[in-house]
């Protein structure tokens, strides 16, 4: 009986709470599934023989750098556990998630960056508080450079890139190039910086504004809370939209001068979407 290529849901999450969802041998949050007793030589998903690792240490379990012996101590103690990280590092301590993307919050879970039906930027919390991101990262030709689907490392080669992370924080660079994506989970608004291609539409989140660029030029907001709402850019329309999440069919803007009270007002707005759509289930 063959064995399938893709791994069970069932397995992949024991490997990441035993591994304290991160890198067995570095804690890095974004990972991989290693198949210590390789797959292509005896086709299984035994956990037993299996760990979680970032690219980089998954890179050189694969050409043997990281040695049966070395992957077997690491799984046998992982880097996050024994740090006492046991539920991960990308943690945050509010009982929602609320985004800053330049000098405006995103309040709730879900898609935040779509161009036409293509989601480029997802952010989702656990009960727990562990933060999942998902992101697909495009060059200015429209060639997919990286995926990741809720921390794990879908497709892209891990060699040129330059991972820097820390409890609550991390980096991710092309070598020798500018920050592709800068999360800070480490306030009480997670803030998000970096660059977003696709199909020649980019967006461009700093420290000031979220600015958007192609069918439209120069155009971005600033100061506003969106609750429950989605940027995108539609290149057949040629139009910048914003659109309600699928989830409740609905939003809200949240314009106030204070940022504290702008968020403290983005969160009851988005509490009545969940309730409204609680009542309506």
């Amino acid at each position: 009986m063959s064995v399938p290529r893709d791994i069970p849901a069932a397995v992949k999450l024991q490997l990441r709470r035993e591994a304290g969802f991160g890198c067995c041998a570095c804690g890095h949050p974004f990972y991989e599934y290693q198949h210590i007793k390789p797959f292509s030589i005896e086709p299984h998903h035994d956990p037993q023989h299996m760990m979680v690792l970032c690219p980089n240490h998954h890179h050189q379990a694969t050409v043997g750098a990281l040695d049966d012996g070395e992957q077997r101590r690491c799984k046998a103690d992982p880097f996050n556990v024994r740090r006492g990280y046991a539920n991960g590092q990308l943690i945050i301590t509010s009982r929602l998630v609320a985004l800053q993307l330049g000098s405006n919050q995103f309040v709730g879970a879900g898609f935040k960056l779509m161009v036409d039906d293509h989601p480029l930027l997802q952010l989702q919390a656990d009960p727990e508080g562990r933060l999942s991101l998902s992101v697909d990262l495009y060059d200015e030709a429209d060639t997919q450079i990286l995926c990741l689907v809720d921390n794990e490392w879908v497709t892209g080669d891990p060699l040129p890139w330059d991972l820097q992370f820390g409890y609550r924080w991390l980096k991710v660079r092309l070598k020798g190039r500018d920050i592709a994506l800068d999360l800070d989970a480490r306030e009480d608004l997670v803030s998000l910086r970096g660059r977003l291609w696709r199909k020649g539409q980019c967006f461009t989140i700093d420290e000031s504004s979220l600015m958007v660029n192609g069918v439209v030029q120069n155009s971005g907001l600033i100061d506003l809370c969106l609750v429950g709402l989605i940027v995108g850019l539609d290149t057949k329309e040629r139009k910048f939209t914003i659109t309600p999440d699928p989830t409740f069919g609905k939003g809200m803007i949240v314009s106030w001068p204070d940022v504290a009270e702008r968020v403290r007002r983005g969160i009851e707005a988005y509490e009545r979407l969940l309730a409204s759509k609680g009542a309506s289930a």
